[in-house]
């Protein structure tokens, strides 16, 4: 098992934050300028609408100054909107979704017993957006709990009993980690679908701000904020749903160092144990597309899994892809092997037919030493 300052999915989570960060930071420059426009532009629209009702005598006061409020409310966040800004929603709300979730795994009886606790990896944010290191410690918490699956695994392979035995502990042992391995990669989707949602959120927040001031477009502020919170909920949902098997895997009872007994009893295909640990590792991936459903129902948002599940898709058809080469080259190696070993038989069969002609000869001379006479007779 790898260290605790290894992690293989940080670099990646780190760089996505990383690139999303500085994305959102120039995307708000950009943005910011037109937005006062369009800004000035629906201000000189709404004052006309309202001039019209002042002179039709339609004008209620009251609506008129609420709206006015909003207007003055939404300029004051127009003018203090720019990357520092955006950049503080940005990293504001990851640390705050990553930490809530990274807690349901490093703390408590889960940590407990899981033997998993958070923790810092070597690869943080090198950008100039603070506070983001707290993603790729949710993701590290996450493979420090995966891999002590893995961990589990090998050392029940290496204490399965006999040659017979081991050939069914590697396949169990399979079994096994199939389920956890692409739990972990679900998991790692749901991260970075989450990232990304946040990031849209962030670099929408110009537009956002601008609705504001409006009664037509205010709407879309508060499901903005729903969608914020069903992300951060979908993530958390995804984190117990971890926490729930690896919790489940680790209360197996299996010790530090298992006698060949303990083994092979928990390896028989009869145990109930063996078989809700492998279905522990299932559920976990089926729980966490339920947790969207969940988000969304009390969010009233419409948060959906394709992204994350297309994720899944490519990182298994990449694997699959990397096992039938490694298939084929095994087989290549297999038949030049073999072709070797036949050549090395047929020389030896060669051999030994030379060998027992000349054999022949000699003792039909020795049975027959008449003719060998005469003829030397001859000769001479």
């Amino acid at each position: 098992m790898a260290n605790e300052s290894e992690c293989f999915t940080c670099a990646v989570v780190n760089s996505y934050v990383d690139l999303a960060g500085k994305f959102t930071s120039d995307l708000s420059n950009s943005i910011v300028e037109p937005m006062w426009i369009l800004f000035g532009s629906l201000a000189s629209l709404w004052i006309v609408v309202h001039g019209i009702k002042i002179i039709l005598g339609s004008l209620d006061v009251r609506e008129f100054g609420r709206e006015f409020i909003y207007m003055i409310i939404a300029a004051g966040m127009l003018s203090g909107q720019g990357p520092e800004l955006v950049n503080s929603l940005y990293s504001a709300s990851l640390s705050t979704i990553s930490g809530a979730a990274s807690a349901v795994l490093s703390t408590g009886t889960i940590a407990d017993e899981t033997g998993v606790t958070g923790g810092q990896p070597d690869t943080l944010a090198s950008n100039g957006v603070t506070n983001l290191d707290g993603m790729t410690s949710l993701v590290m918490t996450a493979e420090q709990g995966i891999f002590k699956v893995f961990e589990m695994v090998g050392l029940m392979i290496a204490n399965a009993p006999g040659w017979g035995p081991s050939i069914g502990a590697y396949v169990t042992g399979f079994l096994i980690l199939l389920p956890y391995a692409i739990l972990l990669i679900v998991y790692f989707a749901q991260v970075v679908v989450t990232i990304f949602r946040v990031m849209m959120i962030a670099a929408l927040s110009p537009i956002l701000m601008l609705m504001f001031g409006f009664n037509f477009g205010r709407g879309m502020v508060f499901s903005g904020l729903r969608t914020m919170f069903a992300s951060f909920m979908v993530l958390f949902g995804a984190t117990i749903a971890l926490a729930v098997c690896l919790y489940g895997v680790s209360s197996m009872d299996i010790a530090g160092e298992p006698i060949e007994e303990e083994v092979a009893g928990f390896l028989n295909w009869s145990n109930s144990r063996l078989w809700v640990t492998i279905m522990l590792g299932w559920l976990g991936t089926a729980f966490m597309a339920e947790a969207t459903s969940i988000a969304n129902s009390i969010s009233e948002a419409k948060l959906t899994n394709q992204a994350a599940a297309i994720i899944t898709a490519g990182a298994t058809a990449t694997g699959l892809t990397l096992l039938n080469h490694g298939k084929g080259r095994a087989g290549q190696i297999w038949q030049k092997g073999k072709s070797l070993i036949d050549q090395g038989r047929g020389s030896g069969s060669n051999a030994g037919t030379g060998s027992s002609e000349s054999n022949a000869q000699g003792s039909d001379r020795f049975n027959e030493p008449g003719i060998d006479n005469s003829h030397n007779s001859s000769g001479s």
